[in-house]
């Protein structure tokens, strides 16, 4: 059987969806990253949720080797996830030391939001650098980037200048400094192609018509993906693995949260202090 004819694992006895959950983690960490895409309200950050709190409760985290930062650009996790610090980035430039953040981007201009995080995905990639050589080689520890409505960072036209040169970098380079990417969005052929071709795995749900689906086939080109795609469900998604061409359906429950978000500025009303340089 050809890769092109292999059956989506979807029923099998051996496939469960926690297996399926810990497997898109598990080759998503190991590539550098994953792409989630699909028609809003088809469930992108609902899914994306329950893989965080996955991650979360994995032992790579609890042993303190994981740092995890939420871009919320649409006020989503930090009013829907469970409980983490947020903060909001027109009044925080500089990011407060903790495992777990939720990043309140509300700026309206893209170029601002895409600014903002590049900012701070560069001042990460300088410190790992330095923490690489100190210890000979080795990354002591992991940094998970999940980024919303990712077409405002990585669209088809802003791959341009410094920042575009920057990104593509980083996302060719950061897996060797532990730096992993999650991005979602509305459409895949709304993010760069240059971006598209430089990931491996992708999380792929409806699509809002045949021309996003010709689209999805030009950037993917798999025949038996676009025929499982025209019939997915809402919360339902294909985990993609675009080498092998194998295909995994899953469907994520819908989240409920444990506990809410808080400020991070009001957890530390008492005062604090953080050295800076």
């Amino acid at each position: 059987m050809s890769n092109e004819e292999k059956k989506i694992d979807s029923d099998s006895e051996s496939t469960s969806y926690e297996e399926v959950l810990q497997k898109i983690i598990e080759k998503a960490f190991e590539s550098g990253g994953l792409i989630v895409c699909g028609t809003p309200q088809h469930g992108k950050t609902n899914g994306m949720m329950h893989i965080l709190r996955k991650i979360l409760e994995g032992k790579l985290h609890l042993e303190k080797k994981l740092k995890t930062v939420t871009f919320d650009t649409a006020l989503n996790w930090r009013f829907h996830f469970d409980s983490l610090p947020y903060v909001d980035a027109e009044t925080c430039n500089i990011l407060p030391t903790v495992q777990d953040l939720i990043v309140d981007v509300g700026f309206a201009d893209s170029i601002d939001i895409r600014s903002y995080i590049g900012n701070i995905v560069l001042n990460d990639y300088y410190v790992k650098r330095n923490i690489k050589t100190k210890f000979e080689g080795q990354n002591q520890y992991l940094n998970l980037y999940i980024i919303e409505e990712a077409q405002n960072v990585l669209g088809s036209y802003s791959l341009s200048g410094n920042e575009g040169r920057f990104w593509l970098k980083i996302l060719s380079e950061g897996a060797n400094y532990g730096q992993i990417f999650f991005f979602l969005g509305q459409r895949l052929s709304d993010i760069s192609a240059k971006i598209v071709e430089r990931r491996r795995y992708f999380l792929i749900g409806a699509t809002s018509g045949d021309n996003d689906l010709k689209k999805l086939k030009r950037m993917l080109g798999n025949d038996m993906l676009i025929n499982a795609v025209k019939s997915l469900k809402k919360g339902e998604f294909i985990f993609y693995d675009k080498d092998s061409k194998n295909m995994t359906l899953i469907g994520f429950p819908r989240f409920t949260q444990n506990g809410k978000p808080f400020s991070y500025e009001k957890k530390e009303s008492k005062g604090y202090a953080r050295i800076l340089t």
